[in-house]
């Protein structure tokens, strides 16, 4: 083979080589990339479809208070409710007011002013005296919600009890706390016998002269 003939087909085989490696490190990296862009596109479908099957959010955005919505009241929430609602506008406060019942059957209502909210749960036997004709429980449930309320959306603080005072001691109980009682006596003991005949009702015995 001549020597230019062979330079000449040298060169070509090494170009053929260096551009087939060429190739071969483009197409792996078109493939890197058609993965990467594979695994995005799989995460943003996925993303999609865990946001379609998620149930919507109801508190998106808003506060608990904002969401409570008011139900259906029974005859007796009603009476909580109309109790409460004058409670509240006598302190001149501009609240939305909602009552439920607990597990227990008492009475909880809520106060929701903006996104606040705060609960008071009324005693149902307290409900059902007042209902019942008692002004003192009616007054009772007053008195303990408009100290609530007055707390917590008046900041008042609750007066503490005074102590109860001791109940105070007469002088006949004095006396007997400083001196012992006299002991009560015994019944008198049995007179021993002396021997004489008479019968227990104290007759004499029958004479057997005669």
């Amino acid at each position: 083979m001549p020597p230019a003939l062979s330079k000449f087909l040298t060169y070509w085989s090494l170009t053929f080589a260096i551009l087939v490696i060429w190739i071969f490190s483009v197409a792996v990296a078109l493939a890197d990339v058609k993965d990467e862009l594979l695994g995005k596109l799989q995460k943003q479908w996925a993303a999609r479809a865990k946001a379609g099957n998620r149930p919507q959010d109801p508190l998106a955005g808003r506060a608990v208070g904002e969401t409570l919505q008011p139900p259906a009241m029974t005859e007796t929430q009603a009476w909580v409710f109309d109790l409460v609602s004058q409670i509240a506008t006598s302190l001149k406060l501009d609240v939305k007011i909602l009552v439920l019942q607990d597990s227990m059957d008492h009475y909880l209502v809520h106060f929701t002013r903006g996104p606040r909210l705060v609960s008071y749960r009324v005693d149902k036997a307290w409900v059902a005296d007042a209902r019942a004709g008692r002004a003192d429980q009616r007054e009772r449930i007053r008195t303990a919600v408009t100290q609530y309320l007055r707390q917590e959306f008046l900041g008042e603080k609750m007066a503490p009890k005074p102590p109860a005072a001791a109940p105070a001691r007469t002088p006949a109980a004095s006396a007997a706390g400083q001196k012992p009682a006299a002991t009560s006596p015994g019944p008198a003991a049995a007179a021993p016998s002396t021997g004489d005949d008479s019968d227990a009702a104290g007759q004499p015995p029958p004479d057997d002269r005669a």
